[in-house]
C-alpha cells in the first residue's frame, strides 16, 4: 500500500551558481522526468523552499527505496546537479486524498 513521504532535494556540487535552474545542463530532461513523475500521481506537491533554495516534493511511493529509485532516475541525480537530502514518510492530517 503506499504512502506519502517528504522529500527534500538538494542543489550539488555540479550545479553551477552563476545560472538558473533553467541553464543547467540537461534541464529539459530533467523537467521531462519530472513531468513524467507527476503524470503518473508518484508527486502529489512540490515547491522551491526559499531562504534555502532546496525543493520540497510530497510524493506517494510504496518504500523508501522506491522514491529513491524513482527520483534517481532524474538525469541531475545522475550528474550530480542535484541530490537527495532526505526521505521521510509523512502522515499527512489533511490535504490531497490517501492513496
Amino acid at each position: 500500500m503506499s504512502q506519502f513521504f517528504a522529500v527534500v532535494v538538494q542543489r550539488a556540487a555540479a550545479w553551477d551558481h552563476s545560472k538558473p535552474s533553467s541553464e543547467q545542463p540537461d534541464f529539459a530532461p530533467h523537467s521531462a522526468h519530472w513531468r513524467g513523475l507527476e503524470e503518473a500521481r508518484f508527486v502529489a506537491m512540490a515547491g522551491l523552499m526559499k531562504d534555502s533554495m532546496d525543493v520540497l516534493f510530497i510524493v506517494r511511493a510504496e518504500s523508501a527505496e522506491e522514491v529513491r529509485a524513482r527520483i534517481g532516475g532524474d538525469p541531475w541525480q545522475k550528474d550530480g546537479i542535484t541530490r537527495i537530502a532526505r526521505v521521510e514518510p509523512i502522515d499527512i492530517r489533511f490535504g490531497p486524498p490517501a492513496p
